[in-house]
């Protein structure tokens, strides 16, 4: 009698708590969007390679920096290298930059950034997280194409990220043994105007009169 009274109950708790935890993982996943562009908190257990990231909460940067940060982001096909591209446009630096400004203030510790971009050649995705002095971004796909670069070319290689200055490569330290990610950008956290931007759209429109 005892045992068939407790059933529900254990199993009327189960359910509250089932509820708890679902509606505990919709706010960590509230999302905030504007021009094609969503972004979300994420828990850092997500990460990978993050054992000695001392990160900082919230991310305090002027749009003017966001913007610097989000044109010198770079990429080069890896098999048949070519002439770098922009990951986004000047176009769409402007108008992405002010909403991480505005999500970068509201995020809280031990949570990360989790961006994806609806631009005209597809999904951008990636993931963002600051330091003291650095800002990370991991980039996971660009328009609609995701990072492959395995040592072993277990799959097809596809592009890798090109440092400017000011930036660098991601290292992953096992033993002995570096591994260089080159889809993760370590940037300076105060970023100058990548003078580079200006330079490849004049050769631009000077290949485009002849």
């Amino acid at each position: 009698m005892l045992q068939r009274y407790w059933v529900p109950q254990i199993l009327a708790f189960s359910l509250a708590l089932l509820m708890v935890g679902c509606a505990a993982m919709t706010k960590e996943e509230k999302n905030f969007s504007k021009n094609g562009l969503t972004i979300a908190f994420k828990s850092i257990n997500y990460l990978d390679d993050v054992q000695n990231v001392k990160f900082i909460y919230p991310i305090i940067l002027s749009e003017e920096n966001i913007r610097n940060h989000l044109l010198s982001l770079y990429y080069q096909d890896i098999l048949k290298p070519r002439t770098p591209r922009p990951v986004f446009s000047r176009r769409s630096a402007n108008e992405l930059a002010s909403l991480f400004k505005t999500v970068m203030k509201k995020v809280k510790p031990g949570k990360y950034l989790h961006f994806e971009y609806q631009g005209p050649g597809g999904i951008t995705e990636g993931q963002v997280f600051a330091t003291q002095k650095k800002l990370y971004w991991n980039i996971l796909r660009i328009n609609g194409v995701a990072y492959s670069n395995s040592p072993l070319r277990l799959e097809k290689p596809t592009w890798k990220l090109v440092r400017a200055p000011g930036q660098d490569y991601q290292v992953l330290q096992t033993g002995r043994f570096k591994q260089v990610l080159k889809n993760k950008i370590v940037a300076r956290i105060n970023m100058p105007y990548p003078k580079q931007r200006d330079l490849a759209e004049s050769r631009r429109r000077s290949s485009r009169r002849y």
